[in-house]
């Protein structure tokens, strides 16, 4: 264990998950500097994709391949709209790039590239900020995948990737049903939300449930959508056991190699429709957690029956 003054420690490379993270959210807040002294504003949400598409490419093991671009089906050519999508992840060592939209302006992360669909195994929308508006179009963009099917590989997955929530949004209840499609999208699980500034440290994961799940997990209620990590109600007893006295506050419990149990604070939040739920949780350990998960998806294990991937992961101390 690696441990860092007196609230928070981890399993070695939990700072380095934290550093990353950070070196993403100042790329975005640059891009948005710049903008603000620019006659004409640009996009500055494409500097956060291309420091995404850089990250994800040193992290991921070098047999997958990160681009943005566009998802060729096996099908006779036709006059339909080739959809374009953020970030790609594919195998890189049997795919070929049908072809390539770079120009001599475009850095490497910059290019949109032609993959054929079954070798495509993830693949991320990205917005720069969470509200009703990006969620529901993010939902609709990520619901083009269906399209697709079929042509698709079993293990594909698809999420979307928000890095801000604005603290004045944290009572907007309405926002998280948004991200909940009406219809199915295949590979659809959720997402993750890079910052809040309730508290600089947390991210938010967000996850697709079907109905039994979400009631099992939590009972929607008007709580806010996301609250500081470090104000929550969890102390330890005269006993020494965790105890938690506040609504929608929890523990997630890792038993380390020390044989002993260690324990990341949560926040969370549910809605559901008629067909499906959502759980919004935050932590300290988000980012990594979505890091890892991106292993075990990419693999086609589903992240909660793999223990596999544990390194970096980060736990508060509980007094």
């Amino acid at each position: 264990m690696e441990k860092h003054g007196d609230k928070r420690y981890g399993f070695i490379g939990w700072r380095e998950f934290h550093n990353t993270r950070l070196e993403l959210l100042n790329e975005l807040n640059r891009a948005k500097g710049y903008n603000v002294s620019r006659p004409i504003h640009t996009e500055h949400g494409n500097a956060g994709e291309a420091a995404l598409r850089k990250w994800f490419s040193v992290f991921l093991p070098k047999k997958y391949g990160v681009t943005s671009g566009y998802i060729i089906p096996d099908v006779l050519a036709r006059n339909d709209k080739l959809y374009h999508f953020d970030i790609l992840i594919y195998d890189k060592l049997n795919s070929p790039i049908l072809w390539d939209d770079g120009n001599y302006d475009n850095s490497g992360q910059g290019r949109k590239q032609a993959i054929p669909a079954k070798y495509v195994h993830a693949a991320f929308e990205v917005k720069a900020s969470l509200n009703g508006k990006t969620a529901e179009d993010a939902i609709s963009k990520l619901s083009q995948f269906n399209d697709l099917t079929g042509y698709l590989p079993v293990n594909f997955s698809c999420g979307v990737i928000f890095f801000d929530l604005d603290s004045t949004l944290i009572n907007k209840q309405t926002i998280l049903p948004n991200l909940i499609p009406c219809d199915p999208i295949i590979g659809y699980w959720g997402g993750v939300i890079l910052h809040c500034s309730l508290d600089e440290e947390m991210t938010g994961i967000v996850q697709l449930l079907n109905r039994t799940e979400i009631m099992s997990e939590a009972k929607e209620s008007d709580n806010p959508i996301a609250k500081n990590i470090d104000d929550l109600n969890i102390h330890r007893d005269a006993n020494g056991n965790v105890s938690i006295t506040e609504k929608g506050a929890g523990v997630m419990a890792i038993a380390g190699p020390d044989q002993m149990w260690h324990f990341s604070k949560q926040y969370m939040v549910s809605s559901h429709n008629d067909q499906n739920g959502l759980m919004l949780s935050w932590s300290h350990n988000g980012f990594a957690r979505f890091a890892l998960d991106l292993l075990s998806r990419l693999e086609g294990v589903s992240p909660a029956k793999n223990g596999q991937y544990i390194f970096g992961q980060v736990f508060d101390t509980i007094r």
